[in-house]
């Protein structure tokens, strides 16, 4: 997980990475950052990536563009919402999410398997680019999650 464009300075910031515990747990750390309420002026665009046999990134594989950011990010995140608002020490379940640093020490990554979205992809190498616009069309903020989907036999890397 890393930042879009690292030299912007978007209002809204998730300075996230994941730390291996064990060999059988990974936790997302770090913090989110809202200059502005995280609300339902927002919109989400998801734009999720395939890893070309002959290399280079394929995108348009999954496609979300939500409006209400805020809502939809609850809906999609499911039964994950809630230890990422706890992990995250959120003081609030309810949209607009507001303006704050929010830090984690560490939240299991198991935890955000029960997503509202698709659970069967193809094996292989994914990369998720969340954009999240203000009413203006400008983005407000932004993160990519590369994803390695393995065989239940192949090590991961």
């Amino acid at each position: 997980m890393y930042p879009c464009e690292k030299t912007k300075n978007h209002p809204i910031q998730f300075n996230w990475y994941l730390s291996k515990k064990t060999s059988s747990k990974t936790e997302l750390t770090g913090n989110t950052t809202f200059l502005i309420p995280f609300d339902d002026t927002l919109t989400l665009d998801l734009n999720l990536s395939s890893w070309g046999s002959t290399g280079g990134w394929v995108p348009n594989v999954y496609i979300i563009n939500a409006k209400k950011a805020c809502s939809s990010l609850k809906y999609f995140s499911g039964n994950a919402f809630k230890p990422f608002k706890e992990g995250f020490n959120i003081p609030t379940f309810k949209c607009p999410l507001p303006v704050g640093i929010y830090v984690t020490p560490g939240i299991d990554m198991k935890k955000f398997e029960d997503l509202n979205v698709p659970k069967v992809y193809f094996y292989g190498k994914y990369k998720a680019v969340y954009h999240y616009k203000n009413l203006k069309n400008e983005v407000v903020g932004c993160n990519v999650a590369e994803i390695n989907l393995i065989r239940p036999w192949e090590t991961p890397i």
